[in-house]
């Protein structure tokens, strides 16, 4: 009996030890998870980074179409021998001045064509892509949540247990006490706490992961003990169950950011590679002009002074490397141009697989929630029998040990099912695109 009593007052004072020691908890709730997920989450925010230098460097790409205005101050100073136009040498000191503003451009006029459509459309890949990481970022900051929901709903059940458990486990040791049960029976009673509070520091554990990583994906601070605000195990509707799968893929097709990010790059990919075999094909344009005042004479930089203008303009073709017959240029464009369009195609199926998956889960799961309803009722029935058999002296202890892990396990299934099936419902309404 001594041995019993220490035994007893040793899990009392663990489960007082883990109670008092538990980190202070803040409530969240599922409409919170996802506006701080779409706001502030970090991929999105370097998303958002690629997108504005994507979008930076198209506007480069139309600013090279224009000329660059050049205003300056130009002195020259020459002592010494120099040759004139006619041939003779003579010693000549002599200064000049000028001051203006030089207008030039230097245009390969089909390579800034293509160029500039390609950034164009790098840039729209890059907004898409930004698209489809709020989504991801939304998605996964959901799931976790309800990861975290059916942890909360396992630890609360498994409280509850341990409590019962000890209850019961009480109640066959003064039994054995007065002699009215066997010692046997308090043993298995006592095992039965045991398993259940080694599975409630389990889930209290998991509990706590779950926590650090939606804190993680919300950008707020990872040491806070995030719990969801309604710990009841709740089955969301939020499909149609009896929506077809090809409504289901043609709205993913045409509405998924991954899709459009795809179909951009291949663009920007096949304006580079007709700017690779069709942009030699156009002149290099050169032009320059100055505008401004120019004086100078022996020994003096501003006698004479007076207005200058100078212009020129050139027309060129580039022969070679980045220019007509580089068919290395072509040949890697072209590759390039091959590598987005199998990425488009693998995009596509990868997300009809999605929708197909994500459907199927739900029609699944949601026949298994109905079994694992049934097996709760089934299982609370059982256990009250057991408990009634046990009072009226007819049961054993081991009856009803079984019968309480048997409405355990229901209930810790039925509240998995309850996560398994929200978790399919919402990768179902990112797959399509929703």
């Amino acid at each position: 009996m001594c041995s019993r009593t220490l035994i007893f007052a040793l899990l009392a004072a663990a489960l007082g030890g883990r109670a008092q020691e538990a980190p202070r908890t803040e409530p969240i709730d599922l409409p919170t998870v996802l506006r701080l997920a779409g706001a502030d989450g970090i991929d999105i925010e370097l998303a958002e980074a690629r997108w504005r230098e994507a979008r930076a460097a198209a506007d480069g790409s139309t600013l090279a179409l224009f000329p660059t205005l050049s205003p300056g101050v130009g002195y020259r100073n020459h002592t010494g021998t120099a040759q004139s136009f006619g041939g003779p040498v003579s010693d000549v000191d002599k200064a000049s001045l000028n001051a203006g503003a030089t207008l030039s451009l230097s245009l390969e006029l089909g390579e800034a064509v293509y160029r500039r459509l390609a950034a164009q459309q790098t840039a729209q890949a890059a907004e898409h892509g930004l698209a489809a990481q709020r989504r991801q970022t939304i998605l996964q900051a959901s799931l976790t949540y309800f990861d975290l929901a059916k942890s909360q709903q396992t630890v609360a059940l498994l409280e509850d247990s341990v409590r019962s458990a000890r209850e019961y486990y009480g109640q066959v040791g003064r039994a054995v006490q007065a002699g009215l049960a066997f010692k046997g029976d308090e043993i298995r009673a006592f095992g039965q706490v045991s398993r259940l509070e080694l599975r409630l520091r389990q889930a209290l554990d998991q509990r706590r992961g779950e926590a650090a990583r939606l804190a993680q994906l919300l950008r707020l601070k990872i040491t806070e003990n995030l719990v969801p605000a309604d710990d009841r195990p709740l089955a969301l509707v939020l499909v149609d169950k009896d929506r077809k799968l090809d409504e289901y893929v043609q709205g993913a097709l045409a509405r998924r950011a991954e899709i459009k990010e795809a179909g951009s790059l291949q663009a920007a990919a096949q304006h580079q590679n007709d700017g690779a075999r069709y942009g030699p094909l156009y002149p290099t344009l050169g032009a320059q002009v100055f505008a401004g005042g120019l004086g100078g004479s022996n020994g003096s930089a501003q006698r004479d002074f007076g207005k200058s203008t100078d212009t020129s303009v050139t027309l060129s073709w580039k022969i070679g490397a980045g220019g007509l017959f580089d068919h290395a240029r072509s040949a890697a464009t072209e590759a390039r141009l091959r590598q987005t369009q199998l990425m488009e195609t693998k995009t596509r199926d990868e997300i009809i697989r999605q929708v197909v998956e994500a459907q199927t889960h739900v029609i699944y799961l949601g026949q298994q929630l109905k079994i694992t309803e049934e097996a709760v009722r089934s299982s609370e029935q059982g256990y009250r029998l057991a408990l009634a058999r046990k009072e009226f002296a007819v049961g054993i202890v081991l009856e009803a040990l079984q019968s309480q892990q048997d409405l355990i396990q229901a209930k810790l299934e039925y509240a998995g099912t309850v996560g398994e099936l929200n978790k399919a419902q919402v990768r179902l309404k990112a797959a399509a695109g929703e």
